[in-house]
């Protein structure tokens, strides 16, 4: 199916301008050439933190694409596919004065942070360079892919995500939201997924423009096969 691999991610330049494309997870050497290969970065992601069950709306755009995410703490967001740079900022949904975070974790290894405990607070994207402010953000995805994975909140779990073009492996722990960025449209769209630490099941759903097109529901390993086209 595949004509190359990439595998989840670089380390971002700046704060919240993050990039999130071909790492494995953890620094090993890239298995389509072992021995020849350099090992690369770390995996980033960007996990939301706070007060356990604070809800929160997440605005979310690269050079392509632009993505809101709602949901409520914790929660773990990764974009396969990524044009860097990234541009993220997180907005309370309740008046209270409980703490709201986002953290930019590179491995294991959290490496900015920003927060607010105002009601309705705004954890701004004010990290990057002035020159990137600037920057316009992008319209939004379409089409618009992603995967929900749920179970145990201590659950680590790997997943491969890929098109016709290209495989993405990372490794992170629920619950988790994973944006496919400007997927190839022209056969399914695959998430492959296997729990680590195997402290529960996996539910995830896989969603197109917003509504589910295939679900995985119990099991410690799941695999998800849908098409979706541009909104």
């Amino acid at each position: 199916m595949l004509t190359k691999a990439k595998f989840l991610l670089r380390l971002p330049l700046a704060a919240l301008a993050l990039a999130a494309t071909s790492c494995n997870g953890f620094g090993t050497t890239n298995i389509t050439s072992p021995g020849s290969t350099s090992n690369k970065p770390p995996q980033v992601s960007f996990r939301v933190v706070g007060r356990i069950g604070e809800p929160f709306s997440l605005y979310i755009s690269d050079a392509r694409s632009s993505w809101t995410v709602k949901g409520v703490v914790p929660l773990t967001v990764i974009i396969v596919n990524e044009a860097s740079p990234v541009r993220l900022s997180a907005t309370k949904l309740i008046n209270d004065n409980s703490l709201l975070s986002i953290e930019v974790i590179a491995g294991f290894t959290v490496k900015a942070l920003a927060s607010s405990t105002t009601g309705f607070g705004i954890v701004p994207d004010g990290f990057q360079q002035p020159a990137q402010r600037q920057l316009p953000y992008a319209p939004a995805a379409s089409p618009d892919v992603r995967f929900y994975v749920k179970g145990p909140a201590t659950e680590v779990f790997d997943a491969l995500i890929e098109d016709q073009k290209e495989s993405n492996a990372l490794e992170t722990r629920v619950p988790a939201v994973i944006i496919f960025d400007s997927p190839d449209t022209s056969a399914n769209i695959d998430g492959i997924f296997t729990a680590v630490t195997i402290t529960g099941d996996l539910d995830i759903d896989m969603t197109c423009n917003g509504a589910i097109v295939t679900a995985g529901v119990g099991g410690t390993k799941q695999t998800l096969k849908s098409t979706c086209a541009p909104d």
